[in-house]
């Protein structure tokens, strides 16, 4: 069924209008419309590999019109391997490089970054587009999104791709999914050395044939390995601590022990404990964790005492 004018977003009728293939050839633009609609006012730096048209000159461009036009307010720049003269937007500049060519790139970010959203339309090669990231993430804003489009290349043999492994692009999109979860990995190996990099990844979304890379702090702790020196840590039991003192809940006292307990902070979880129990005395969630916390602090005798009033109740 088609879709009404009604139903069509702003970025898929810019799309129509210059006639980008990321509608229609491809769908992406419902995608890009959803993650990116409430930056449209913002002053965007935006670069995007590939202009298209190939070797001819005249050819290409449509999806960096698209994008001016989404982004009033932002400067938008296009790369390509091959020379192009367009004549386009006065806020969008193109030049001619090799997205493998590292010096290149990192000579677009100095001169026209750092961007906030980078996107790979070049070659689809796996290879380049892993290359590509590689140099371009660290150079990313914090809060921005990197873009690999045409994620299928990855499996196709001609394009360098694999079925087998999914290829370079979709090995690099494993390695990111890794990196969410570095905090759990080092858990597991506490020796494992981790790359300040990898705490930048903040997000990875994957839709068909299209992902994207979220640039932001990722360094929250692991529920087994719960740090209160990680100021994320801190800002959650603050936060917790702040929302109960306005509406007070035996469930939500009991959930703050537990973290008092896993952080090892047992002074300041059994002065929790203590006020909780002071006011819901007979709660079974606060006992429990009031045993926790006791228990996990060396205070086995007052620990017994609660886990006897659990005991006795039950029975009764």
């Amino acid at each position: 069924m088609s879709k009404t004018n009604e139903t069509v977003d702003d970025l898929t009728r810019l799309a129509i209008m210059h006639g980008t293939d990321k509608w229609g050839p491809h769908f992406y633009t419902p995608v890009y419309h959803s993650i990116f609609s409430k930056r449209r006012n913002d002053p965007i730096r935006l670069l995007e590999i590939g202009v298209g048209g190939y070797e001819n000159p005249l050819l290409g461009g449509t999806s960096l019109s698209m994008w001016a036009d989404y982004f009033p307010n932002g400067h938008i720049v296009g790369v390509d391997i091959n020379e192009k003269t367009l004549s386009l937007d006065p806020r969008i500049i193109i030049r001619k490089g090799s997205q493998t060519d590292s010096a290149f790139l990192k000579n677009i970010v100095y001169e026209y970054g750092p961007f906030d959203i980078i996107i790979d339309d070049g070659s689809h090669v796996p290879q380049h587009v892993v290359q590509s990231f590689h140099t371009l993430w660290s150079t990313l804003r914090d809060g921005g999104y990197y873009v690999i489009e045409d994620t299928q290349t990855s499996l196709w043999e001609k394009w360098g791709g694999s079925l087998s492994n999914g290829g370079a692009t979709m090995q690099l999109a494993r390695a990111l999914m890794d990196s969410l979860n570095f905090a759990e990995a080092a858990v597991a190996a506490p020796n494992l050395k981790i790359d300040d990099a990898v705490k930048t990844v903040r997000s990875l979304q994957a839709f068909h044939n299209l992902i994207f890379v979220e640039k932001g702090n990722n360094d929250e702790p692991s529920s087994l390995a719960y740090d209160l020196k990680n100021p994320i840590a801190v800002d959650a039991i603050n936060t917790i601590a702040s929302q109960l003192k306005s509406t007070p809940t035996p469930h939500g006292y009991a959930n703050l022990i537990l973290l008092y307990s896993t952080g090892k902070d047992f002074d300041t979880g059994i002065k929790v404990a203590e006020y909780a129990l002071s006011q819901w005395r007979n709660h079974p969630a606060i006992i429990s964790a009031a045993e926790v916390i006791y228990r996990s602090a060396g205070h086995v005798k007052e620990a017994s005492m609660l886990s006897t009033s659990i005991d006795h109740r039950t029975a009764q």
